[in-house]
């Protein structure tokens, strides 16, 4: 699998976006006709990078931002430079959502997407905090669900 995070430090983000926005753009080409022409999405996973490599991949077009610590998520999506510099961005929260950090991620300001949702009971944590927050915006997230039927997964 091709990294885009290790060329970004020699070569620059702007370099590391395109290359990779190349890649996604010759895959999209390829695939069956009979497919939906959906344009796949590209969540630029930020953990560990600092503000301004985010702000320079925002300025580069990228607006879909991933993390997978709420801590982090919630740190850096209310970071003063982030919000004045980037008011289009999307935050993906990307890490397994333990139910006592719920009401935390839904404070993230610009939450977009939380991937995943893995328990009712969790689901319905969520639903009840997002509600209490009254946005305006829908809440996307994915949900996993168990196919195998074994009870430990």
């Amino acid at each position: 699998m091709w990294r885009a995070g290790s060329m970004s430090a020699e070569l620059g983000v702007a370099f590391a976006l395109r290359a990779v926005n190349e890649r996604v753009q010759q895959a999209v080409a390829r695939r069956p006709r009979d497919l939906p022409a959906i344009q796949p999405r590209l969540v630029a996973v930020s953990k560990t990078k600092p503000a301004d490599m985010v702000i320079e991949a925002y300025s580069h077009g990228q607006r879909s931002f991933g993390e997978n610590y709420v801590q982090e998520l919630l740190e850096k999506a209310s970071n003063p430079k982030i919000l004045s510099s980037c008011p289009e961005i999307k935050w993906h929260f990307i890490g397994h959502l333990q139910k006592q950090n719920v009401n935390k991620l839904m404070a993230v300001p610009n939450l977009f997407m939380l991937e995943t949702v893995d328990s009712m009971k969790l689901a319905d944590k969520v639903n009840s905090s997002w509600q209490k927050k009254a946005s305006s915006e829908r809440l996307k997230v994915m949900v996993q669900i168990n196919t195998s039927g074994e009870e430990s997964k």
